[in-house]
């Protein structure tokens, strides 16, 4: 497959809150409301989650494309209950029903057998950005990690190619990702994901992230649609504009009389709202619900740094409200307004502390 045997798997995959994207699928109250206004009657049931509480659960038919990594469907909707399949980005459900609890009642086929049960309304989207083609070899022409998602916040490297390096694409997502298949340690082929600029693209197709202006953004940008949050803690009266779609907030100093913790020497990464960063479904809303606001969310561990904790950064406070799949122990990723402004930004290691 290859011209020189490059591509290695690095780790096994890790499954977070992270690879769920918030999706534009509307909620159990919205498929209510709009039912009800339009005259029409609303067929409603109840079910449990399996945990003794009663879900409220309307029929509403739409087909809609996972957003997820990898997520499971479920026998009640919750996942306490039993997993009767797995489903992956790009694959295509048909919703039944809207829970109000946040889940969705839906159809699949895995496996070649069809599958009836639950999946979390948030790993959905009504939009498919992943688009599958006939695998076509293609040359490398740059070094690149390989992810597991295609976004590199929430992506895993899993492997890497080499420049002429010769990779069978099998799938564009949102033509800013290619998804390539690649060997592993064990002689098995995988699929990942690369940008598509690192590809030498035939057919006079052209990569997107390449013919964009990194001077603004890369890839994808989508409206979002979460409301943006800051700490009563914070000592100033905080402002928030919105510039081209992202929420831009001042800039707040640690008060010289703040008690710190001193947590240790953490890399500092920056992402952007573009699916470069954030993958096909990129809208700045972040793992806790809310709209990323530069000068104010990162992204960490939550292991390690809950949500909602403030975060000294070079005498900056930050607030955690966001995780990616890549963000680790001792690594933050601080939200910026562009691509190019986070590629300015580089990554550095400085020590952080936790304000008490």
């Amino acid at each position: 497959m290859n011209k020189r045997t490059t591509a290695f798997l690095l780790g096994s995959v890790l499954l977070c809150h992270a690879s769920l994207v918030y999706g534009e699928v509307p909620d159990y109250n919205t498929v209510v409301e709009d039912t009800q206004k339009e005259n029409k009657a609303v067929q409603m049931f109840e079910t449990d989650d399996g945990k003794g509480n009663t879900v409220q659960v309307a029929a509403h038919q739409e087909t809609l494309y996972v957003t997820a990594r990898k997520t499971g469907i479920y026998t009640m909707p919750s996942d306490s209950s039993a997993e009767l399949a797995a489903v992956s980005l790009g694959d295509q459900v048909e919703q039944t029903a809207i829970c109000d609890n946040g889940w969705s009642k839906v159809e699949a086929e895995a496996d070649g057998e069809k599958v009836i049960g639950y999946i979390q309304t948030q790993a959905l989207n009504s939009e498919n950005q992943i688009v599958s083609m006939d695998a076509e070899e293609v040359e490398v022409t740059s070094d690149s990690s390989i992810l597991d998602y295609p976004g590199k916040k929430d992506g895993e490297v899993v492997g890497e190619v080499l420049e002429l390096d010769e990779v069978k694409r099998t799938g564009t997502v949102n033509n800013v990702w290619s998804r390539i298949e690649y060997q592993n340690a064990d002689g098995t082929e995988q699929e990942g994901y690369i940008p598509t600029s690192c590809l030498n693209v035939s057919d006079g197709q052209e990569s997107t992230e390449a013919s964009i202006d990194t001077k603004k953004d890369a890839g994808t940008l989508h409206k979002s649609s979460g409301k943006g949050v800051f700490s009563d803690a914070l000592e100033t009266d905080e402002s928030v504009t919105e510039q081209n779609g992202v929420q831009i907030g001042k800039a707040v100093a640690a008060s010289s009389d703040a008690k710190l913790k001193d947590l240790g020497v953490f890399k500092i990464t920056h992402y952007c709202p573009c699916s470069i960063c954030c993958g096909p479904y990129a809208n700045g809303i972040t793992s806790t619900g809310v709209t990323a606001t530069t000068n104010h969310t990162i992204a960490v561990d939550p292991s390690q740094i809950p949500y909602g904790s403030k975060v000294v950064i070079n005498g900056q406070v930050y607030v955690a409200e966001d995780c990616g799949g890549a963000i680790k122990t001792n690594c933050i990723d601080i939200y910026v307004a562009t691509h190019a402004e986070g590629e300015a930004k580089g990554v550095y290691y400085t020590d952080v502390y936790l304000i008490q």
